[in-house]
């Protein structure tokens, strides 16, 4: 009774069977029952596969030495593969609506396949993506992830895997073999060249930069030409993003800081000392000879920081002189002065801004706030007890 309606017939093989109808009826039945076979079969194994993915690996995460998993737990890399699997279903049962000699059914089948293996390309890129951030998360809680920073060597890699993900699309949309775009590619290299400039620029100073160990994130730098004075808060492929002291953001190119000038202030906060270096301008007609009431008027001052030894050495000294041998003595004895550092006061060439006396040394603070105290603090004593020697700080008039 239902020979011609639906018959089951094995093919010469044995092992493929095909499928006989001659009502109209019964053949959309069978290809609803398949597309909704397909579909049910995916979602099933979709669920299944997140559930026992996120069910493993979440059990996995909770141990100490698993904190790379947990990160990418935290990232959802495992979320993101798990579309995987019913792509592959699709995939694998994309020759099935071939099969069919029904009208239109028959010609999804080639697009089917080709639009789940490109889902699969997307899943896959996508999931990389993830684990590539989860690799950034996890390397930062490492001590040396701010003396090493690993972000441009990761942004490399995603350039890599767009320029994959773009070719093995556009082969499978094409069907094509993908050594042939390869092959295309080679020809514009020049263009490509022309087009990723900055990125090759910026990819080849960040290899400087980390193996040179010439920049940080946290690194006060100076850049002239760029307005940018402040704390390096950014490394990138092709960025270094600086946050000056005036709380402004500058980007400059990577390639930068190996082509111009750069002062990286890390050595100086490393070494836990900051220098000082101050001129003190002196009138030159206000120097002359100590006499006696001079030297009594400086041994009976009060003012005085710290008590000094006039020198005796059988020569005269100048009220200049006695000045430079008390700032010796009073920087000595300062608190924040580093005393394993260098110390000078010294003469410089006379101008005609009168006779130079430069302060040269080094206090125990780095912060920008505390060294303009202590240096502030310092000078108000040195500019407030230079009357005492009877000199003048020379200033245009």
């Amino acid at each position: 009774m239902f020979d011609n309606m639906f018959q089951i017939v094995t093919g010469p093989d044995g092992r493929h069977f095909y499928v006989h109808t001659d009502s109209y009826v019964v053949a959309v039945f069978l290809v609803v029952a398949l597309f909704l076979a397909i579909l049910l079969c995916s979602a099933i194994c979709y669920y299944i596969t997140r559930f026992i993915l996120l069910k493993i690996v979440g059990r996995l995460a909770r141990g100490e030495q698993h904190k790379w998993l947990r990160a990418a737990e935290r990232r959802k890399v495992f979320d993101r593969l798990a579309p995987l699997v019913p792509a592959i279903i699709v995939y694998l049962s994309a020759p099935l609506l071939t099969g069919v000699s029904f009208p239109v059914i028959s010609a999804l089948g080639p697009p089917v396949e080709t639009l789940s293996a490109c889902f699969m390309v997307l899943t896959i890129l996508r999931a990389a993506f993830a684990f590539l951030s989860s690799i950034e998360d996890r390397y930062s809680h490492f001590p040396f992830a701010s003396q090493r920073p690993i972000k441009s060597f990761l942004q490399i890699a995603t350039i890599v895997l767009y320029v994959l993900a773009l070719i093995a699309a556009i082969s499978l949309l094409l069907r094509r073999s993908p050594a042939n775009f390869l092959t295309g590619v080679s020809a514009m290299t020049a263009l490509l060249i022309i087009i990723f400039r900055d990125s090759l620029l910026g990819f080849v100073a960040s290899i400087q930069l980390a193996a040179y160990d010439m920049l940080r994130v946290g690194d006060w730098i100076e850049v002239p030409g760029f307005v940018a004075d402040g704390t390096v808060i950014d490394i990138s492929l092709n960025t270094i993003k600086v946050r000056n002291f005036d709380n402004s953001i500058v980007m400059l190119p990577s390639y930068v800081l190996l082509t111009n000038s750069v002062k990286n202030w890390r050595g100086m906060v490393e070494s836990g000392g900051r220098r000082v270096k101050h001129a003190i301008h002196v009138d030159i007609d206000s120097i002359r000879f100590c006499d006696d009431e001079l030297l009594a008027n400086l041994k009976a001052s009060t003012k005085f920081r710290v008590q000094f030894s006039m020198p005796d050495n059988g020569r005269d000294l100048t009220n200049f002189g006695m000045f430079r041998v008390y700032l010796m003595a009073y920087f000595r004895q300062y608190p924040a002065i580093r005393n394993d550092m260098p110390l000078v006061v010294r003469q410089l060439q006379s101008s005609h801004q009168g006779l130079p006396l430069e302060i040269f040394l080094f206090i125990n603070e780095t912060s920008w706030e505390s060294y303009e105290q202590i240096q502030s603090d310092m000078f108000d004593h040195v500019y407030g007890i230079l009357p005492l020697f009877e000199l003048r700080v020379w200033q245009k008039r």
